[in-house]
């Protein structure tokens, strides 16, 4: 039963925040539009907070610590509130875990052109309700959603975090997910982005029995990277094409393997071209780096982006960036770079998308990263911004897909958001429906 507060938020018989907005551009998504919008989504945003965070962020989302009760907890959320969302103010129960604002969210996000949520996704071992909403929402053929796995961030350690058996079975829990219709899909193929490369090394040195410190000789990287990934391939393969939702896996720790069509893949000691059997790619499989290298030429790894662009290299030394314009033009060095790198590799799978960044400044959480603080946009450079990414596109689709990447949707904590809140309202929606989606010329 909708509360009074948010009754009057909403307007009698309304039920949702987007009946509150100026009317944008609606419609359902296509399977390869001309601009297709992906915006991160970060599900933390709940009251009473999720256990696992609580050590840090306090039980309240939306309050300030230290307290008492929390003394080591170093969130502050209290101080910002041009930062909450207008959902969120439109209801006492200050809690995005309830159906109603996933609901929401997507009906605002489709209405301004954003195609798609990278749910930042834990192996659903916590802060899996975003996923679940979303699935479960009576609006989800209006925009898609996909997996981002934050295995940098996973609590777990049985099986340990660092083995085959774990990481597997993260994909034979991804896999289960991207069966619902509303998963998003590429080419047919799911996507599936994992953020943190390193770990895939880890566990490639640790079933060599090599130091975890170890560094690949010239041309070692990407076999290894191949053959690693094409087991992950695989257990998709096995869930949604042979209905086995064991995925496959045998074994345990660093010992695990993959049924590849009945027989056993080897472990990731040998390239890819080594292992018996039909090779199938599953998924459209992109890794959250920005080493274009071996992960760029790997015959598994089908896109990259950048998560945040927050830093730049001077010389040989990487820094951060001091200001939303910094911020703007090292975004641009980044396009110029990796757009042109990504189309001498002649392999002609791998796209790499450009990052459109709504800013970073993560005083909320009392980070030490001052550097990288306020670098928060004005209109107008927003507005630019949008229109510099808008411009990578131009003349490179054969590389970029025309996808845009957007970081992100609610980091309301890190800064960098676009959902509707007090401070900005719909702004940065308009700017990015007008200048990004429909590709208006930005004249000042």
């Amino acid at each position: 039963m909708q509360s009074k507060k948010r009754q009057l938020m909403l307007g009698a018989g309304a039920t949702t925040l987007s009946t509150l907005l100026p009317a944008g551009k609606a419609g359902a998504v296509a399977s390869t539009p001309a601009r297709t919008l992906v915006a991160a989504y970060f599900g933390g945003w709940c009251n009473p907070m999720d256990s696992s965070q609580r050590w840090i962020h306090g039980d309240n989302p939306w309050g300030t610590y230290p307290t008492p009760a929390r003394p080591k907890a170093t969130h502050r959320m209290g101080l910002f509130p041009e930062r909450f969302p207008l959902s969120l103010q439109a209801a006492d129960d200050s809690n995005q875990m309830a159906q109603h604002y996933m609901d929401e969210e997507i009906l605002t996000a489709s209405q301004y052109g954003i195609d798609v949520f990278a749910m930042n996704w834990f192996r659903d071992e916590f802060l899996n309700y975003p996923v679940i909403n979303f699935k479960n929402s009576p609006h989800n053929d209006r925009m898609a959603f996909f997996l981002q796995w934050s295995n940098n961030s996973n609590t777990s350690n049985d099986p340990p975090q660092d083995t085959r058996e774990y990481f597997f079975e993260g994909i034979r829990r991804a896999a289960l997910h991207m069966a619902h219709p509303s998963y998003w899909k590429i080419g047919g193929k799911p996507v599936f982005a994992i953020y943190s490369v390193a770990q895939i090394d880890r566990i490639i040195f640790a079933t060599r029995g090599l130091p975890s410190d170890y560094k690949y000789a010239k041309g070692e990287a990407q076999p290894a990277h191949d053959a690693f990934l094409q087991d992950c391939h695989n257990i998709v393969t096995n869930v949604l094409v042979h209905n086995d939702n064991t995925g496959g896996i045998t074994g345990v720790g660093n010992a695990a393997k993959v049924m590849n069509h009945g027989l056993a893949s080897q472990p990731s000691t040998i390239p890819t071209s080594g292992i018996t059997g039909t090779l199938v790619q599953s998924m459209y499989l992109l890794v959250g780096t920005s080493d274009i290298g071996s992960w760029g030429m790997c015959e598994t790894v089908q896109g990259m982006y950048v998560y945040n662009i927050r830093s730049k290299w001077v010389g040989d030394t990487q820094v951060k960036v001091t200001s939303y314009d910094d911020m703007m033009k090292t975004a641009v060095s980044q396009y110029n770079l990796y757009i042109s790198s990504m189309r001498n590799f002649t392999h002609g799978k791998t796209t790499w998308w450009p990052t459109l960044m709504a800013g970073f400044d993560d005083s909320p959480w009392q980070a030490s990263d001052t550097l990288a603080q306020h670098c928060l946009p004005t209109p107008q450079q927003f507005a630019q911004h949008c229109a510099q990414v808008s411009a990578a596109h131009v003349g490179n689709t054969d590389t970029t897909g025309g996808i845009t990447f957007i970081c992100a949707w609610n980091e309301y904590g890190e800064g960098s958001w676009i959902s509707p809140t007090s401070a900005i309202y719909t702004s940065r929606l308009e700017s990015i429906q007008k200048y990004l989606k429909n590709g208006v010329p930005y004249t000042g």
